[in-house]
């Protein structure tokens, strides 16, 4: 039997003769283009990858060519420095005069910027009260606190829950502590309804302490019936 011949290929990279492995397949041996491993690691890094320069830092490295987009980076940390820069704008805080990053999304949103919670809050200390603040009911907010805390508001109350067994009349809970008397038209509608400027105003209107305009709910129950009429 006649054996067959095969031509000695050269590697790729350093141009030395190729070696047939013992027991190696002609087929198989020509497809071989290196002499060994790390020519081929060396020849691929000339030939399969690329300089870029990093998007961020400027430092030149090598990357798969199959691998460079329109931005590069050098690393993660570079990746996303380039990302917080170019997704934000330096802006100057409405409170403390301090320069702070804010998201270019967030910009346009509002018309003042705060650095931090504790300056708006400051900030709104000073502007956003009385008639300047954003929940201005015309100054009833603090005079509804103020007859809720009346002695004769939880005499009230307690009628309430009597004449409803001390049940949610929406979904029947009676779980202790869990109950809140509401006024069916609402206390803030009755004080801008009947003028009301004081507590003794309060105290003397009778459609403030009228069982029959009171109702038992749950917090869950009185929560919702709240947000629905937001």
């Amino acid at each position: 039997m006649i054996k067959k011949q095969y031509k000695i290929k050269k590697c790729l990279f350093c141009g030395e003769s190729i070696e047939k492995r013992q027991n190696e397949s002609i087929p198989s041996y020509n497809k071989r283009k290196f002499c060994k491993l790390s020519c081929q690691h060396k020849w691929n890094a000339e030939n399969k990858s690329k300089d870029v320069r990093c998007d961020f830092c400027g430092v030149v490295f090598r990357r798969r060519k199959s691998g460079i987009k329109e931005h590069n980076f050098c690393s993660a940390q570079c990746q996303h420095r380039y990302r917080t820069l170019s997704r934000t704008k330096v802006v100057i805080c409405d409170w403390c005069g301090e320069k702070y990053r804010k998201k270019l999304s967030e910009i346009n949103k509002t018309k003042k910027n705060f650095c931090s919670r504790k300056c708006l809050g400051e900030w709104q200390a000073k502007f956003l009260i009385g008639e300047n603040s954003y929940n201005w009911q015309g100054g009833i907010t603090s005079l509804n606190h103020r007859i809720r805390s009346l002695k004769k508001y939880i005499e009230w109350m307690l009628l309430v829950y009597q004449r409803d067994n001390y049940t949610c009349q929406k979904c029947g809970d009676k779980k202790g502590g869990n109950l809140n008397a509401h006024h069916r038209k609402e206390l803030g509608v009755l004080i801008k309804e009947k003028h009301i400027k004081n507590i003794l105003d309060a105290i003397q209107c009778e459609a403030i302490w009228d069982i029959g305009n009171g109702i038992t709910l749950c917090k869950k129950c009185h929560q919702e019936l709240h947000n629905r009429n937001l």
